[in-house]
C-alpha cells in the first residue's frame, strides 16, 4: 500500500482530436484526466489514491488501484471504485520513408490479437518501449535498427495521444522518419523474439490504408493522418 498524503483536483478537458488520456505521475502520486491538445479546462473531481496492489510482473506489470472520488457536484456524495492499470509506460514508433526509394516501410508480425481475432497481419510502424534510461529519440534509432535494420536520416516529432486510458498507463509518441534504404525485407529480431517481415509502399497505398473499412491498427491509422496533414501539407 502507497499512502497518499491529501487530495489534488482532476480535470477533464473538452476538446480533443484525439481520445482521453490518463497520465500516471508516480512522483507525487495523484491521477489526473485531461485531453491531448485541448483549451478549455474544468475541474470535476477530486481523486485520491488509496491502495496500490501488484498483480503481476511479468511483460508489463499490472496494478489494482482502489480510488476515493470526490466530486464537485454537491449532489453526489464520495464514493471509492478500483481499476486495474497495465503498466507500459512510454513507447515510440515512427512512420519511416525512404528517399532513395520513394518509399514507406511499414511491417507486419505475430500480435496475440490476430490469433484471438483470426485476423490477417495488419501493417504496423516501426517502434516499440522506451527501455530504463533511454530518451524517446535514443528509444526510436534502436528500434529503427533492430526492426528494419537501417539508421535514421531525419526524424519528426508528429503527435503523442494516450490508446486506452481506461486500463493502461501508456502513452505513445509517433514521429515521421527519412532512413536508409533497406537490405532485407524478412528480418528476425533476436533481442524481442520478433519476426518482421517489411513492405514498401506507396503514397497513394498508405492512404488507401486510411480509407479501407477492414480492421486496421489505430497506430497505423494516426500516424498516416498526422503525416498527411503535418509533413505532406507542409
Amino acid at each position: 500500500m502507497v499512502g497518499e498524503t491529501g487530495f489534488e483536483p482532476a480535470t477533464f478537458c473538452s476538446q480533443s482530436r484525439h481520445s482521453t488520456r490518463l497520465s500516471y505521475s508516480p512522483s507525487i502520486e495523484y491521477i489526473y484526466f485531461c485531453l491531448i491538445n485541448s483549451q478549455t479546462v474544468k475541474a470535476m473531481q477530486i481523486v485520491k489514491k488509496i491502495k496500490k496492489i501488484s498483480l503481476s510482473k511479468s511483460f508489463f506489470p499490472f496494478w489494482r488501484y482502489q480510488f476515493l472520488i470526490k466530486s464537485l457536484n454537491k449532489k453526489i456524495k464520495p464514493y471509492k471504485i478500483n481499476r486495474e492499470i497495465l503498466g507500459v509506460g512510454d513507447v515510440v514508433f515512427a512512420l519511416c520513408y525512404s528517399p532513395e526509394e520513394k518509399k514507406f516501410y511499414l511491417i507486419k508480425q505475430f500480435r496475440p490479437f490476430y490469433y484471438v481475432r483470426k485476423e490477417k497481419y495488419k501493417f504496423e510502424l516501426v517502434g516499440g518501449l522506451v527501455d530504463e534510461g533511454e530518451t524517446l529519440t535514443q528509444a526510436l534509432k534502436r528500434e529503427i535498427k533492430e526492426e528494419i535494420g537501417v539508421k535514421v536520416l531525419k526524424l519528426k516529432k508528429l503527435t503523442k495521444y494516450c490508446p486506452v486510458p481506461g486500463y493502461s498507463d501508456e502513452i505513445v509518441h509517433v514521429y515521421y522518419a527519412e532512413v536508409e534504404k533497406i537490405k532485407d525485407s524478412h528480418l528476425y529480431n533476436k533481442f524481442e523474439n520478433e519476426e518482421i517481415k517489411v513492405s514498401k509502399l506507396t503514397f497513394d497505398q498508405i492512404k488507401k490504408i486510411n480509407s479501407s473499412e477492414q480492421i486496421q491498427n489505430v497506430l497505423t491509422k494516426v500516424s498516416i493522418y498526422e503525416y498527411l496533414n503535418k509533413i505532406k501539407k507542409s
